[in-house]
């Protein structure tokens, strides 16, 4: 018996790490940057169809200007939903103070000086007001009169 309980505890142990490394997944909108909003009071992410990441400013992009006036992603392809209801998402920004603001509804552009990830690049922009400087800011996709969670993309600091 006395080297029963040795085992137990060391199997009590065990199961209290692989209990909480299953708990430490995290929300799929979830970057470096944090979370925006709470994903506990949305059904699921907003799912775009489809590969997306910031053009402008650049992810992790320091000292932004704080009046950059739009914010533009750049998604791969044009056979996805977001392409086809464009103009119903929007861009939403999230301070590190949780301030949120959310950017005009998305228009197609072109920005051939933009990065190149896909093989396949669209260009969106999304415009918003002036930006408090010296903060970080969190960037998703959302659609418009939907009940889900941003889809995070990355973010930059002013």
């Amino acid at each position: 018996m006395a080297r029963t309980v040795p085992f137990l505890r060391l199997l009590a142990v065990v199961a209290s790490l692989l209990g909480l490394a299953a708990c430490g997944g995290g929300s799929t909108n979830s970057g470096p940057f944090g979370t925006i909003g709470n994903p506990n009071t949305f059904s699921a992410v907003c799912d775009p169809g489809t590969q997306v990441q910031l053009a402008s400013p650049t992810p992790g992009q320091t000292g932004v200007s704080s009046n950059i006036g739009s914010i533009i992603v750049v998604a791969n392809g044009n056979a996805n939903t977001l392409y086809n209801s464009y103009q119903s998402w929007n861009v939403i920004l999230q301070d590190n103070f949780g301030n949120t603001i959310t950017g005009g509804p998305l228009s197609l552009v072109p920005f051939n000086s933009g990065p190149h990830p896909y093989g396949s690049d669209f260009y969106y922009s999304s415009s918003i007001p002036s930006l408090a400087p010296g903060r970080n800011w969190n960037v998703g996709l959302v659609q418009s009169f939907s009940n889900c969670s941003p889809y995070s993309l990355f973010g930059f600091s002013t």
